[in-house]
């Protein structure tokens, strides 16, 4: 009885040792780690989204907002038949069951089903009574309450609120705001006890954006564009609007558009905001640039004439015509601008020659994206002289055989209507934090001297020859002095060379010359029938800039 009593105390005594050593180990080294894995099964982290800021036009008008939407979760370990719930739950999403079940399968404890849903889809699936299977957390929503009106300029945003295109993502960073913390204890199954929530980081809301965009003229814009895209039955369209004094953009019209509420509903290339990721070869537009670079390099002056037989056989043995061959005769650099003269233009160009015409096609930007705070800005097409090749220096003249995009057209344009200085062109104007203080005023931004003074008050004029008794007649309006120049492009064929049957037709105004508020880009890609830019975008110029003009109260000049 003592040997065995004495085996059993020894037994006991070996267990308590273990036993002991076993919750030293519990305690003193393994004690913080499952301190921490206690509260992380009892305690739920639960982020705490910001409200997105908002984007409103010049006037504090609204162009995009949030409403608060209801969004739904599953508890996965809380359902007991997945197939039956799935059956059950799926219809009134508007999901077939096999996606249900394939979500549940996410998690334990959370398990997204459909996010930032209509309410009266929230109200069916309570309607189920899934109390304990389902739960409901609200969220924001993003609501463009004017539809397609600007979203080229807006862009849109995914699920999660993160911007997608547009102002939406080059400003994403001053929209999103800071995400916050919140903790709460839970369930045994996961689910949320929502009384027990404290907050640990509040969140941080997005700063408001002012848009340098005036949604009247916006709206002006599009419904003009619309209009002449109707009568053409043109394949797409842009009329860019901008303020050449500071560069602000006030409209940014795009056909075919698309609704930023449903923007996942069409083809990407929708989204495309074309003045700036188009490039295209703009014809005629580009000769004020050519003459202006011709004066200020002091090759020719305004009163210098050439001859225009209306053909002109140049290196390679390509002959050049102007439109209807038409033979100009004699023409100073105003005649050449006013009747969109392309021989005389090549004679032009000839005179300054490769290395100078590259120059100076640089300096007014082309080549080069804007900087504009837009998304998807290209850079354009300008080849170096050594590759200008054949009839090149020729064509170039009059905008063939460079790709520009229409936005760095206006950019390039700003230069005649600021005295020789070209500004940055920018589309947000202001940022504002969630207490509406000011946080960033954005202003003009000048961004170099390109020309003389004088040389651009000269281009300028000859423009408004343009207008008054030129190719550009269509666009004049009653009572305002109007700067413009007419554009009709062949594009390019997929085979070489160029398409007959294929045209893109542009205007490009500044209204009034003594004071310029507005400068306008018309650009009809593949109009028919009539398709050249005097006959069909002229008059989408006069309309938006007559309207624009009154709207701003911008008292007529004297003529």
């Amino acid at each position: 009885m003592r040997r065995r009593t004495s085996v059993l105390l020894g037994v006991l005594l070996a267990a308590l040792v273990v036993l002991l050593a076993r919750v030293a180990q519990l305690q003193a080294i393994e004690g913080r780690t499952l301190q921490t894995l206690a509260h992380r099964q009892q305690l739920a982290t639960i982020p705490l989204e910001p409200h997105r800021g908002r984007i409103l036009d010049r006037r504090g008008r609204p162009l995009a907002v949030n409403l608060n939407a209801p969004s739904i979760y599953a508890v996965p370990g809380a359902i007991t038949h997945r197939r039956a719930f799935a059956a059950a739950i799926g219809p009134v999403l508007g999901m077939s069951s096999g996606d249900v079940e394939q979500r549940l399968t996410a998690g334990r404890h959370f398990a997204w089903l459909a996010r930032k849903v209509e309410r009266q889809t929230a109200e069916r699936v309570k309607a189920l009574n899934l109390e304990g299977q389902i739960g409901f957390l609200t969220e924001d929503r993003r609501v463009y309450p004017n539809g397609e009106l600007a979203a080229h300029a807006l862009g849109f945003v995914g699920i999660d609120s993160q911007g997608l295109s547009g102002v939406e993502l080059s400003y994403d960073h001053v929209l999103r705001g800071k995400a916050g913390r919140a903790v709460a204890e839970q369930d045994g199954v996961g689910r949320v006890l929502v009384e027990t929530q404290r907050l640990v980081e509040a969140p941080v809301d997005g700063a408001d954006i002012l848009l340098t965009i005036d949604q009247v003229i916006q709206h002006i814009a599009e419904r003009e564009l619309s209009a002449v895209l109707t009568r053409t039955k043109a394949r797409r369209g842009s009329v860019t609007v901008i303020d050449p004094r500071t560069g602000e953009v006030l409209a940014l019209a795009v056909r075919p558009a698309y609704d930023p509420n449903a923007a996942g509903a069409v083809a990407a290339d929708r989204w495309l905001p074309r003045p700036l990721a188009d490039v295209f070869e703009p014809g005629s537009t580009f000769k004020i640039f050519v003459t202006a670079a011709t004066l200020d390099a002091g090759v020719m002056g305004p009163a210098d004439r050439v001859f225009c037989s209306g053909t002109l056989r140049v290196p390679g043995s390509h002959v050049i015509r102007d439109a209807h061959n038409q033979k100009h005769g004699w023409q100073t650099m105003g005649g050449i601008i006013k009747n969109s003269c392309n021989v005389g233009s090549a004679q032009v160009a000839s005179r300054l020659g490769k290395a100078r015409l590259h120059r100076y096609i640089r300096r007014f930007g082309f080549g080069d994206p804007t900087g504009i705070d837009l998304p998807g800005e290209a850079r354009g097409i300008v080849p170096a002289p050594s590759e200008w090749l054949g009839p090149a220096l020729q064509t170039i003249a009059f905008g063939q055989g460079i790709g520009t995009t229409a936005l760095q057209l206006l950019s390039g344009a700003t230069v005649l209507a600021n005295d020789g200085v070209m500004v940055r062109p920018h589309i947000v104007r202001a940022v504002r934090d969630s207490q509406g203080r000011l946080v960033k005023a954005v202003g003009t931004e000048a961004v170099r001297q390109v020309v003389q003074p004088h040389v651009a008050r000269t281009v300028l004029q000859m423009m408004v020859g343009a207008v008054d008794d030129g190719t550009g007649a269509q666009a004049a309006i009653e009572g305002y002095t109007v700067a413009g120049k007419t554009g009709t492009a062949q594009k390019p064929s997929p085979y070489g060379g160029y398409d007959p049957s294929r045209f893109i037709a542009s205007f490009l105004g500044i209204v009034p010359v003594e004071d310029p508020r507005l400068l306008v880009l018309v650009v009809l890609d593949e109009p028919q029938g009539v398709y050249f830019g005097g006959a069909i975008a002229a008059p989408v110029f006069r309309e938006v800039a007559s309207q624009a003009l009154w709207y701003l109260r911008v008292p007529p000049g004297k003529r």
